[in-house]
């Protein structure tokens, strides 16, 4: 199963841009470039179910629990700039937040993960995101090609990451495991492993780099990487 939790950079009608300037709304605040693309090749090549998250991860963030401080955030990070429409919602305003934009995304794709499960006895998760190459512009530059998150405690999911690192980087790619971010991290992968057992679940985030990704060539490319690895692990 294939899902792209910050496919989309779109905010509701009702909500007026959140209140910001539209520039805001075009990078990585508010959505994952090149990941939709990405998840499309993937799910296309296995026929595998498909979710898109159909808006602004600033509207609710669909790669976060509900208990999170930033599901909802109240300001971009790291400028600490205020998001108008979030900044003094109460508890209230959160909770339907989430009802209307966060849960009925959520519990698709569970229903659907459960399916696949039943059908045959397990799945593999694939979570497709990217990251900038600068989270500010005076920081380090992020030089990695690709980013596989995952739990190493769980043996299958560091057989496969250790796998697919091999195989990218024999391909030229320059890959990290568990970073810039890290699979132990609050994530939905991380809801999933609670719930579910390695055997029946096995789940990964793979970044990729938007100094690539960003162009809709360069996220074909990293696809059609992810498939060359991926290809002697799971059969059309």
């Amino acid at each position: 199963m294939v899902t792209v939790e910050h496919a989309s950079r779109r905010v509701p009608a009702e909500l007026d841009g959140l209140g910001l300037e539209s520039s805001w709304l075009e990078g990585h605040h508010a959505w994952d470039p090149g990941a939709a693309t990405a998840g499309r090749i993937l799910a296309g090549a296995y026929g595998a179910p498909l979710h898109l998250g159909r808006w602004s991860r600033l509207v609710a963030d669909l790669n976060r629990s509900a208990f999170h401080p930033h599901v909802v955030a109240r300001r971009l990070r790291p400028e600490g700039l205020p998001i108008p429409a979030n900044v003094d919602l109460d508890t209230r305003g959160r909770r339907e937040r989430l009802e209307r934009y966060w849960w009925p995304w959520r519990e698709a794709v569970e229903a659907d993960l459960d399916q696949v499960v039943t059908r045959d006895r397990s799945v593999v998760h694939l979570s497709i995101h990217s990251f900038t190459p600068r989270i500010r512009p005076d920081a380090p530059e992020r030089t990695n090609d690709f980013a596989l998150m995952y739990w190493p405690s769980r043996p299958r999911e560091r057989a496969l990451a250790d796998r697919l690192y091999q195989r990218l980087v024999v391909a030229g790619y320059r890959v990290r495991r568990n970073w810039p971010y890290s699979g132990l991290e609050d994530g939905f992968c991380m809801r999933l492993r609670r719930e579910r057992s390695g055997r029946a679940y096995v789940g990964m985030e793979i970044e990729m780099n938007q100094r690539t990704c960003a162009s809709t060539r360069g996220a074909r490319e990293m696809a059609a990487a992810l498939l060359a690895a991926l290809a002697p692990e799971l059969r059309v």
